[in-house]
C-alpha cells in the first residue's frame, strides 16, 4: 500500500484542525449550558434537580411526564431548560401525596428542591410503657427438673423518651428549648472570635440575639444554621449563617435571609421535621400540617390529621408520635 502523499496528509492535517477550531468552542459553550432557541438564538440554559427519600416516583414537568425514577433511583436531573421562567413540578408516586412545587430557572444554575413525599394514609401503633419479659434460671435449684422462670418489667425507650418530652411541665420545656437556643445565638459571634478564619454571621441575627426576649419571640429554634420563631402568630424563618449559601427556598428573582409564613389560627406547638430544617411541624386547633419554608406566596401545607379535639397535651403526644413516624 502506497503512502499518502504529502499533499493528502496536508489537506487532512488542515481538515482536522478546521475541526478542532470549530468543534471546541461548541463543545465548551455546550458543557457550560448554551443552547439554540426555537428563534435560532443562543442562550444559557439552567436545570432543576430533585431530592428525594423515596424510589420509583413519577416527575412531570408542566403537566408533562418527564420519567420513572425506578426502583433504585431517588434524585432527578432535569437539564437543558429555557432561563428565567417558572416551571411546574409534580411528583407522584401510588400510595403518596403528590409533591407540587413552582421553581424558577435561572441561566447557568442548577435550581435544588427537596421532594417531601407523604403517605396518604398513616399506620398507628400503640406504644406500650413497658414489655415483660421471661427469665430462665437454671442455675437455681429446685427440686423438680422443670428450669425456674422469673418475669421482668422493661421499660420501652421509646415511651420513656416520650413521657419526658411531653411532661406536664410545657412550658418549663418551652423556656429551656427557646434558652438553648439564644445561647446558641448570642455565644456563636463569641465562639468564633478565637478561631484564625472569622466566621460572619448576618446583621439580622446579630440584633436577634442581643435585643430578643422570651417574652418576645416564642417557640425559637434551630437546627443547621436556620432559625425559626412566632412572632404575632406568624411563623418566621431566617437564615443564620454568611459564609453558607442561602437555601434556594429563600430565593425568588433574589435571595433574602429571612422569610415569614402568615398563619390565621392559633399555633399550639412546632417543630422542625426529622432531619430536615426546611420543613416544620405545625399543630394548630384545626389539625396537624407539614409546612415547607418558602419565600414564595405559594407556601404548601400537607393536612396530616384534622379535626380531632382533644386536649392540648395529647394533641402534643399525637404530634410526637406521627414525627416519629414519619421520620422512619
Amino acid at each position: 500500500m502506497k503512502p499518502l502523499s504529502r499533499k493528502i496528509r496536508s489537506r487532512v492535517l488542515w481538515v482536522l484542525l478546521a475541526l478542532f477550531v470549530v468543534l471546541t468552542p461548541i463543545l465548551i459553550g455546550y458543557s457550560q449550558g448554551y443552547r439554540l432557541d426555537d428563534a435560532l438564538g443562543l442562550i444559557q440554559t439552567g436545570g432543576i434537580y430533585l431530592h428525594s427519600d423515596v424510589a420509583n416516583t413519577s416527575v412531570f414537568i408542566d403537566d408533562e411526564f418527564l420519567e420513572n425514577n425506578g426502583a433504585f433511583l431517588k434524585n432527578t436531573l432535569i437539564q437543558d431548560l429555557l432561563p428565567n421562567r417558572y416551571y411546574a413540578l409534580r411528583v407522584e408516586r401510588d400510595g403518596y401525596q403528590s409533591w407540587v412545587k413552582v421553581l424558577l430557572v435561572k441561566p447557568n444554575l442548577v435550581t435544588e428542591a427537596r421532594v417531601l413525599m407523604l403517605p396518604t394514609e398513616f399506620t398507628w401503633r400503640q406504644i406500650w410503657a413497658s414489655t415483660t419479659l421471661e427469665l430462665t434460671d437454671t442455675e437455681v435449684a429446685t427440686t423438680s427438673d422443670e428450669d425456674a422462670t422469673t418475669t421482668q418489667e422493661v421499660l420501652n425507650p421509646e415511651y420513656v423518651e416520650l413521657a419526658e418530652y411531653f411532661a406536664e411541665d410545657k412550658e418549663q420545656f418551652e423556656v429551656e428549648v427557646a434558652t438553648t437556643t439564644y445561647e446558641y445565638i448570642r455565644g456563636v459571634r463569641t465562639a468564633t472570635t478565637t478561631t484564625i478564619l472569622e466566621t460572619k454571621f448576618p446583621q439580622w441575627l446579630n440584633e436577634f440575639a442581643s435585643t430578643s426576649r422570651l417574652s418576645e419571640k416564642e417557640m425559637v429554634r434551630e437546627r443547621e444554621g436556620m432559625v425559626t420563631w412566632i412572632e404575632n402568630g406568624d411563623i418566621y424563618a431566617g437564615w443564620g449563617r454568611v459564609n453558607d449559601p442561602v437555601p434556594y427556598f429563600f430565593c425568588m428573582e433574589s435571595c433574602a435571609d429571612r422569610l415569614s409564613i402568615n398563619w390565621h389560627e392559633p399555633i399550639l406547638r412546632y417543630e422542625f421535621y426529622p432531619n430536615r430544617n426546611d420543613l416544620l411541624l405545625v399543630l394548630s386547633e384545626r389539625g396537624l400540617y407539614v409546612v415547607e419554608l418558602d419565600n414564595k406566596q405559594f407556601v404548601k401545607r400537607e393536612i396530616l390529621i384534622s379535626d380531632l379535639r382533644m386536649m392540648a397535651r395529647w394533641w402534643c403526644l399525637t404530634a410526637k408520635a406521627i414525627l416519629r413516624r414519619v421520620g422512619k
